[in-house]
């Protein structure tokens, strides 16, 4: 019994931590481009009484009634520029990342879509916002990841980047609404994780930036913490994660801020 409840505790546990993987919390898409500006009209001036006025008036130049030039379309990142700059980035104690083959990367879309489609959560009305919160970037978005080494206490720290020529296709899949549903359960094969999420207050770190703590009481007794920050600009967005049963404080936060926003602007953030 003991050994099934592990399995189906790391099963859950699993679920929910690939499923938070370059999620977020209620990112807003891109504002409206800049209006076009009008020109001022021309003041008309008297005819000078000394000048013969000409019997054919001149041509006017009829308005321009060319559209305004929309706003130029977000940089979408290649493939390439994402894992170069997953590559490039270091730890706090200056170690580098493993890269996520894209393999592993969608052996996890499939073990979040089977877990989604065993669990039970409840209350019911919190449903649609696990869907969403465990839900990746679109899977025709590009993507770049990479696991850090773990700390002394074991916690483990995830990042992400990825482009898309869609960005408010990437908005909407970053688009976690916990209101009203701060705490719900999932059940998987009669064994229940209580889950509670909350939304940390953090500045910017390079784009529109969110920040959340996920807690999960798994089956086996332990509790397991997901601190998350989450950069979005235009057409790309940038994950940092750790995952860990040691409770996390703001230290551990301003480092996934620094990290994500170095992986967002391609350049070193100070912390």
């Amino acid at each position: 019994m003991g050994e099934n409840m592990g399995r189906i505790g790391a099963r859950v546990s699993a679920l929910l931590t690939v499923g938070v993987l370059l999620s977020g919390c209620g990112v807003l898409g891109p504002g409206p481009g800049a209006e076009a500006e009008g020109s001022p009209a021309e003041s008309v001036a008297s005819p000078d009484p000394t000048r013969p006025v000409s019997a054919d008036p001149e041509p006017t130049v009829p308005a321009s009634t060319a559209p305004a030039k929309p706003p130029a379309a977000p940089e979408v990142l290649p493939p390439a520029e994402l894992e170069a700059r997953v590559a490039g980035l270091l730890d706090a104690q200056g170690r580098p990342f493993t890269p996520v083959p894209p393999d592993q990367q969608a052996a996890g879309m499939d073990l979040v879509k089977m877990g989604l489609d065993a669990a039970v959560i409840e209350p019911a009305a919190c449903a649609e916002m696990a869907n969403k919160s465990l839900q990746q970037i679109p899977e025709d978005a590009a993507a770049a990841a990479g696991i850090g080494i773990p700390d002394p206490a074991g916690s483990i720290t995830v990042v992400s980047l990825a482009s898309n020529d869609n960005p408010d296709l990437l908005a909407q899949s970053l688009d976690i609404n916990t209101s009203g549903c701060t705490e719900f359960t999932m059940t998987i094969e009669g064994q229940t994780v209580s889950v509670t999420m909350e939304e940390l207050p953090i500045d910017p770190v390079g784009g529109e930036t969110v920040s959340f703590l996920m807690a999960q009481a798994l089956p086996t007794g332990q509790t397991m913490y997901i601190i998350g920050v989450m950069a979005r600009e235009g057409a790309t967005v940038a994950s940092a994660q750790q995952i860990g049963t040691t409770e996390p404080d703001l230290v551990t936060q301003d480092e996934l801020g620094r990290l994500a926003g170095e992986l967002l602007t391609g350049k070193p953030v100070s912390g």
